[in-house]
């Protein structure tokens, strides 16, 4: 829809692949976490923020940043121009939902 628009173009592909790395890597930093814990021992025996929490939240920042971009954010999608979503014309999907309304099947 956002291509149709003329919003999103092909270039806009390595912006979405940072997007998907930044966000892997904050599941797997916040994953580590909950693994961990928030804490970690150092060599000295003191306590101290564990490194995850820096990494989760570098990823989280960079993250926001590109879906702020895209319109990916509450905020971000009240400065979009409006797409028109009814283009005269079924998906698939609704023709498949109108012409099964009547049969139901379980």
């Amino acid at each position: 829809m956002l291509e149709e628009n003329g919003v999103m173009e092909d270039v806009d592909t390595a912006a979405l692949t940072m997007l998907a790395r930044n966000y892997s890597m904050f599941i797997k930093a916040s994953k580590q976490l909950e693994k961990d814990g928030l804490t970690v021992v150092s060599d000295r025996g003191n306590l101290s923020p564990h490194p995850a929490i820096k990494i989760a939240k570098d990823a989280q920042t960079q993250a926001m940043k590109v879906m702020a971009e895209f319109g990916l954010t509450a905020k971000a999608r009240t400065k979009l121009p409006k797409l028109d979503a009814n283009t005269g014309t079924e998906s698939p999907l609704e023709a498949f939902i109108k012409s099964n309304k009547k049969k139901e099947v379980r």
